[in-house]
């Protein structure tokens, strides 16, 4: 269950992805060379004006039970990851896992892995509440998320370190096609550019 923490705005959302993120290597090969911005931040602001990020309200919530509602949340709408799933924008982190192939492959992916033996403390996630449901999208997180699911399935507990939250603004009903058209449009500088690396990275998005 959902618990409010406080309002926030975007540009906190946005400073507080940039501090987990903004500084590694990994990502900003993915920005610069595999997704062809000047920065991870340039890339990063081009997925926020996707979902009209600042125009939303945003505020803070807890995740109270996080082992159940982590696992619950749909997938993103990003290439890499949409495309190990039968349908776009439809399943959760639990239905990912729960396909043999893409089961192996997350048991086997070192981050992962090592998010499951030591998980971020005091993480944030960044997510869509669709209107009127308690469904949320993630829109930053994934890798965790993915973490988390696979311990659930296994039936085990991940070792937080502390309060789960994410930082949730709500999607309207008649914005339900603004998900894919973010997963149609891709987040490559050049529309027509590839993700070549998909397999290196596993859905760096």
């Amino acid at each position: 269950m959902l618990k409010r923490i406080r309002p926030t705005t975007w540009q906190e959302v946005f400073q507080d992805w940039k501090q987990r993120e903004g500084n590694d290597p990994g990502w900003i090969h993915c920005a610069t060379v595999l997704k062809g911005w000047e920065s991870w931040e340039a890339w990063r602001r081009f997925t926020a004006e996707q979902i009209k990020a600042s125009q939303r309200e945003w505020a803070i919530f807890e995740l109270t039970d996080p082992m159940s509602e982590i696992p619950s949340m749909l997938v993103g709408p990003f290439t890499g990851w949409q495309s190990r799933l039968p349908a776009p924008n439809k399943h959760t982190f639990a239905d990912l896992v729960h396909i043999p192939e893409q089961e192996l492959l997350f048991r086997a992916y070192e981050k992962v892995v090592s998010m499951m033996k030591n998980f971020p403390p005091l993480t944030t996630f960044i997510g869509l509440q669709i209107e009127g449901t308690d469904r949320i999208v993630c829109m930053e997180g994934h890798h965790r998320a993915t973490a988390v699911a696979i311990a659930a399935l296994d039936g085990k507990q991940i070792g937080f370190g502390g309060s789960v939250q994410i930082a949730l603004a709500t999607l309207k009903i008649d914005e339900h096609n603004l998900l894919d058209n973010v997963l149609a449009r891709g987040s490559s500088k050049n529309v027509q550019a590839t993700y070549k690396s998909s397999a290196e990275f596993i859905a760096r998005s």
